[in-house]
């Protein structure tokens, strides 16, 4: 086989709806193109996953048309998602175990470099790895500069507000809630895009209703304490201490959203949602924060 580096540059692209379909399109494009430009394993693979990785991200966040691009020059083979929407995406941090949701943690752990750059009406974010697939990663790993900027950013304070503090928080369990919360979420919002789509009739009444109160009412509400147990589970401890600042109003909202990831839970034992039911130390959990919240309010 020739030297993939005298190779003449190559590329590939496809222009993508704002679908949950266009993830599985993208699949099938880019095997078609790594079979045809003779990539061996598992660069082929990887690129894979890191595309679904990209378009998924684009689809449920940027909620715009794009355009999936592949690009072999030198050697290295750039795949990259650009679409419309001037909003950065978020590096989340999850357990090397999670079963899904880590959307850029994988796309960070596959490529040898990635990142972000601005387009004309919008943005490229795009990943790069060695065409031969023997490249050592040493690039330096860390998520580009508009992704610390918003991980760093303090959350407002308001008038009226109550600190309520969680005290030897397990990290193990909090990571796995959070995997699980993201990986739920992420299936809602592509069930939510389905549904703005005209897709009802495939979406059970049940369903459709849960999308509609657990995601359409808590989808803005940000984890504000992720960076906190991240630096926890860095420094190896087993145990962390979290503290937020909510209106006494939140303890019924609380209350609420415990009972629709309850719902929800159902769903998912049933095999109506794709997410695997959490295990009874996450339920667990998680009802220990609601009854914090509400007996400090």
């Amino acid at each position: 086989m020739a030297d993939r580096n005298d190779r003449p540059a190559e590329s590939a692209r496809i222009a993508l709806p704002r679908s949950p379909a266009s993830v599985g399109t993208a699949r099938r494009f880019i095997e078609a193109r790594t079979a045809a430009w003779s990539f061996p394993e598992p660069i082929g693979s990887q690129l894979v996953l890191i595309g679904s990785e990209l378009v998924t991200n684009a689809v449920l966040h940027a909620r715009t048309e794009l355009t999936l691009i592949l690009e072999l020059r030198d050697g290295r083979v750039r795949i990259s998602v650009e679409d419309r929407s001037n909003a950065p995406p978020t590096l989340r941090h999850y357990r090397t175990d999670a079963l899904t949701g880590r959307g850029l943690g994988v796309v960070a752990a596959l490529s040898d470099s990635w990142g972000i750059s601005t387009a004309a009406d919008g943005k490229v974010v795009w990943a790069e790895v060695a065409a031969s697939g023997n490249a050592a990663r040493t690039t330096d790993r860390r998520p580009p500069e508009e992704l610390r900027r918003v991980a760093a950013a303090p959350a407002g304070d308001g008038e009226g507000l109550r600190t309520v503090r969680f005290l030897a928080v397990p990290v193990a369990g909090y990571l796995a809630l959070q995997a699980h919360n993201d990986a739920l979420f992420r299936e809602l919002e592509l069930i939510s895009i389905a549904l703005e789509s005209g897709g009802v009739g495939r979406v059970a009444p049940d369903l459709a209703e849960l999308v509609e109160q657990l995601y359409s009412r808590f989808r803005g509400q940000r984890d504000r304490h992720r960076d906190v147990v991240a630096a926890a589970q860095a420094r190896g401890a087993p145990t962390v201490d979290l503290e937020t600042r909510v209106p006494p109003s939140a303890a019924g909202a609380a209350l609420g959203y415990l009972e629709l990831l309850e719902r929800a839970d159902e769903l998912c034992r049933a095999g109506v949602l794709l997410t695997p039911e959490p295990p009874a130390e996450v339920k667990e959990l998680r009802r220990w924060f609601v009854e914090q919240m509400v007996a400090q309010l």
